[in-house]
């Protein structure tokens, strides 16, 4: 269990964490019941970074852009690539083959640059918006949508195929399974505990990204890979935060 824990914590964080040269199957398939603690602990990095902010009383658009930017670093921009990779390939390609090649690229096109810019905009406004609703909220917020965002990761890798030989998310997709997603809903406990009625519909928000990727993986590339994995969290963590703006607007 804990190296399944390190290995979640080294895939999903750019938190220093010694792994063994080779990681066995079975503990990067476990690793999935512990993509929530992932979340907490990048949480628990915006709400610091939060109460230094608050603490500093700079504008709240300021706020929120150093916000957002300390967690594409927590996340190596990981998850921002996958999401850039994954719009480019539906936007450029006209079957699976051509769409997996194109996300294989390292380059950015149009769509992808276009994508990240709208997700990024709208992260920002909806943290600057909950920097004027209080501390509370915006405490809340900050650890919900990250925790939701990856255990809805977590359940998109489950019971789906990989459509490539080989790739960084062959590790992970279609191999997490009931158990694991057993575990890390419990990791969500604490959101239930905190604000329930709140938590549950952030999660629901995070799972929004999570439900139509499985579907539209499957149908236009053949399977879920990595990229898919990190557009649902990206997604799946602004869908959170823009409810979370409805939910406590004053």
């Amino acid at each position: 269990m804990l190296l399944a824990t390190k290995i979640a914590i080294a895939f999903l964080t750019i938190l220093p964490v010694r792994l063994p040269a080779e990681l066995p199957a079975e503990g990067l398939k476990r690793s999935g019941a512990f993509f929530p603690l992932a979340g907490w602990l990048i949480g628990g990095f915006l709400a610091g970074g939060a109460w230094l902010v608050v603490w500093a009383n700079l504008p709240p658009l300021v706020s929120a852009v150093l916000l957002v930017g300390l967690g594409a670093w927590l996340t190596r921009g990981l998850h921002l690539d996958g999401l850039a990779d994954l719009l480019d390939g539906l936007g450029g390609g006209q079957t699976p083959e051509r769409r997996l090649a194109i996300m294989k690229d390292s380059a950015i096109g149009a769509f992808g640059v276009i994508g990240l810019v709208v997700l990024l905009v709208l992260k920002v406004v909806c943290l600057a918006s909950l920097l004027l609703n209080g501390e509370e909220p915006l405490f809340f917020a900050l650890f919900a949508a990250p925790v939701a965002a990856r255990w809805a990761m977590a359940t998109l890798a489950c019971g789906v195929q990989y459509p490539r030989a080989t790739g960084t998310g062959h590790a992970f997709v279609g191999k997490v399974g009931l158990g694991e997603l057993a575990i890390g809903g419990l990791l969500l406990a604490p959101l239930i505990w905190w604000n329930w009625s709140a938590g549950l519909i952030i999660l629901g928000a995070a799972m929004l990204p999570a439900v139509w990727l499985r579907f539209k993986a499957s149908k236009a590339l053949g399977g879920v890979t990595g990229d898919v994995l990190g557009a649902s969290c990206e997604l799946g963590e602004a869908c959170g935060w823009l409810v979370a703006v409805v939910l406590f607007a004053v």
